[in-house]
């Protein structure tokens, strides 16, 4: 079933087009990467799904209901939560803290809330031992832990991650996509933004590819590899992505 569905999307800052008619679904279940060199418009597409930015024309439906000129608020409290890029932890808060922001938009009793928060810490073992230390004092891989297990927190339908693999260790990254496939695994629809293609697609059932606020081609991730033309001129690579 289609849980996102994005119709004729065309998005601007002034008079600078950033995405020209994009067309896409996602299916409810799915981790959907979106991949794509600076500029591509792939950062747009989700501050557009979010309610961050409005559309200049076009559709986002979710769940078949039109969210395009909804308020980020609105939209949180339909399902959908967005982990931005740069983490932005707030750094006079303790990482327990942190993650409790991301449950403003939902009721229920401290203690209710304390409980899925400790169910964040065993999803993120790496970060359990800082649950009561600052944000600012963790390290950067630790920090992209802490922004997505706070929009966890919203119990959200689709989870939009910008980016997460951004400036961090290879090891960090690996660490990173395992929670990914595990969100997936647990029933969260992930709307994945990612410049590494090579780790984008390895939790990814379907791959878009977007150039210059359009898209390119989309498939399957095997189709997208098998494909050396694509992998050279999207991916990043020939004959030696291809071993990757």
């Amino acid at each position: 079933m289609t849980l996102l569905a994005i119709k004729d999307l065309i998005v601007r800052y002034g008079e600078i087009e950033a995405v020209h008619g994009l067309t896409l679904d996602v299916d409810e279940g799915q981790v959907v990467t979106l991949l794509g060199s600076n500029g591509a418009g792939k950062s747009t597409t989700l501050r557009a799904i979010s309610g961050l930015i409005a559309p200049a024309a076009g559709d986002i439906l979710f769940d078949g209901k039109s969210i395009a000129a909804h308020s980020p608020e609105a939209v949180v409290r339909m399902g959908i939560s967005h982990v931005p890029e740069g983490r932005r932890v707030f750094p006079g808060l303790s990482v327990r803290e942190n993650i409790m922001l991301g449950a403003s938009n939902r009721s229920g009793g401290a203690g209710v809330l304390g409980r899925e928060a400790d169910e964040m810490f065993e999803l993120f073992p790496d970060i359990r031992p800082f649950r009561d230390a600052l944000g600012w004092t963790l390290s950067g891989g630790q920090q992209q832990m802490v922004a997505v297990a706070r929009g966890l927190m919203a119990k959200p339908r689709l989870l939009l991650l910008d980016e997460p693999s951004l400036g961090l260790a290879p090891v960090i990254v690996q660490a990173v996509f395992r929670i990914i496939s595990e969100i997936r695994r647990r029933g969260t629809t992930v709307l994945l933004v990612e410049q590494n293609a090579r780790m984008g697609l390895s939790v990814a059932d379907y791959g878009y590819v977007l150039e210059s606020g359009r898209l390119a081609l989309g498939g399957k991730p095997d189709e997208l590899w098998g494909n050396e033309a694509i992998r050279a001129a999207y991916l990043g690579g020939g004959q030696a992505a291809a071993r990757v």
